[in-house]
């Protein structure tokens, strides 16, 4: 695998040995994840309306290929890109993409301008902070055209909740969070522009649908 092993997190290492058979049912299974799931995949479309069909997009990471096939559905061709050769194995007897490869995200190989697009979901908030613009910036660098992803913010009830269980002594669940000015923040650093924010579904979701370019000039 291409790059240096010095750096090491979650988002790198920690799917190399996962259970990919059962991701999806856990990550997908019961109502309100479904729900969430399709109006996600609503924002997604909205975010790539500009893309013309028949474009090359990088779903990286691909995971079990699942988005692919939607985004195969809309109209697109689609390589698919992850770290986890269990994940790849399941997204190639998916068949969704044209193509798929084992790829670290830091240093992927592929060349500079190869795709239309870069979908990356359910990625960056698994990403230490400082991580996140130097990865924007080597997708948007794949890309001639814009990159999508999905992060989460805090204005939800859930975040209401959380703060309540904590008060009454709970230990809920902690979990990055990025709120507007940050992400732009973020954004910023990576040499990037934040064309638009899709909220998901305001105040029930924590998903954000961001969609970024590069600058004119800035490629």
């Amino acid at each position: 695998m291409a790059g240096s092993t010095a750096v090491s997190y979650d988002a790198r290492w920690g799917y190399r040995h996962l259970d990919a058979e059962r991701y999806e049912r856990r990550r997908y299974g019961g109502f309100w994840r479904r729900l969430n799931l399709r109006l996600t995949l609503r924002a997604l479309r909205r975010a790539l309306a500009d893309v013309p069909a028949g474009a090359l997009v990088l779903d990286a990471p691909c995971g079990t290929g699942f988005l692919a096939a939607f985004l195969r559905s809309w109209g697109f061709r689609v390589v698919g890109a992850d770290i986890s050769e269990a994940m790849l194995a399941v997204a190639g007897r998916r068949g969704s993409a044209l193509g798929l490869v084992r790829a670290d995200l830091e240093t992927p190989p592929l060349r500079p301008g190869s795709v239309d697009a870069v979908v990356s979901s359910r990625f960056l908030m698994h990403l230490p902070p400082a991580a996140r613009p130097r990865i924007l910036r080597t997708l948007a660098e794949l890309a001639r055209g814009p990159i999508v992803a999905t992060v989460c913010h805090p204005w939800t009830l859930k975040t209401v909740g959380r703060a309540v269980r904590r008060l009454l002594g709970g230990q809920p669940k902690r979990s990055p969070r990025l709120t507007y000015r940050a992400l732009a923040a973020e954004v910023r650093e990576a040499g990037l522009v934040l064309e638009r924010v899709i909220p998901v579904a305001p105040l029930l979701s924590e998903v954000w649908v961001i969609v970024l370019r590069t600058p004119p000039g800035g490629a």
